[in-house]
């Protein structure tokens, strides 16, 4: 065997070798998690920016972007960098408060569902005023989440043993206007559909306060935070 042949063969075994054992980027095939520009895909691929190019297995890296393409990635990209608000506001009337637990929480200002593609931080934001009727009224409210589209809702909970985050109490003379404001900060898990409520129940220390509501308002927004999560690139 000659010895150009040899090192002809011994090159063709090296490109198989070296795409045998080469680790994909992001789940493409087509891009080595080697490159220098491995992280920018990855970034575009966890922000929905581009999922693919043929098929999902392939990133296409030289082919080049017509302007309908660019128009798409650049849309994706506005997406991805500003915050998502969902906001409710609205009025319920009048309002039979639920007791304590475990009766079901009365449930306001309901956003809709939303998914995070990557790991993201969420900023809750929520107002709520209630007019006692002829009676005085005392209450609670907190926050809820739900991560089944709203089949079951969960309070937020911290400490140990766990406990609604916040649970502001409110009271108010018959006839009068109370309310209570909320806040709240955390991390939004990725690929999963959250809602986000503000549940209300009565507050039985306050003696006496045995009265409903006569009209409520109620305020909600959650904003989806482009905060990185702990694993770069995200």
């Amino acid at each position: 065997m000659s010895s150009t042949l040899r090192f002809m063969m011994a090159a063709a075994f090296a490109v198989v070798a070296g795409n045998a054992y080469a680790l994909p980027c992001a789940g493409f095939t087509d891009v080595d998690s080697t490159s220098p520009f491995c992280p920018n895909v990855e970034w575009l691929k966890n922000r929905a920016v581009t999922t693919g190019c043929t098929s999902t297995t392939l990133y296409c890296p030289t082919d080049p972007v017509s302007r309908l393409a660019m128009a798409a990635f650049m849309n994706r990209i506005g997406k991805a960098l500003s915050p998502q608000i969902l906001k409710r506001t609205g009025g319920l009337g009048a309002t039979t408060l639920p007791g304590e637990s475990p009766d079901p929480a009365l449930l306001v200002c309901i956003t809709d569902a939303t998914t995070a593609t990557y790991p993201r931080a969420v900023l809750l934001n929520a107002s709520f005023t209630g007019l006692a009727d002829a009676g005085a009224v005392a209450y609670r409210v907190f926050w809820l989440y739900s991560d089944d589209n709203g089949t079951t809702w969960q309070g937020i909970e911290e400490g140990n043993p766990p406990a609604p985050i916040g649970t502001p109490r409110a009271s108010s003379a018959a006839n009068q206007w109370s309310g209570v404001s909320l806040t709240y900060a955390g991390d939004l898990e990725p690929n999963v559909l959250f809602k986000f409520a503000i549940g209300i129940r009565r507050d039985s220390v306050l003696t006496g306060t045995t009265g409903n509501f006569a009209a409520t308002r109620c305020q909600l927004t959650a904003t989806i935070l482009n905060a990185n999560g702990t694993t770069s690139p995200f």
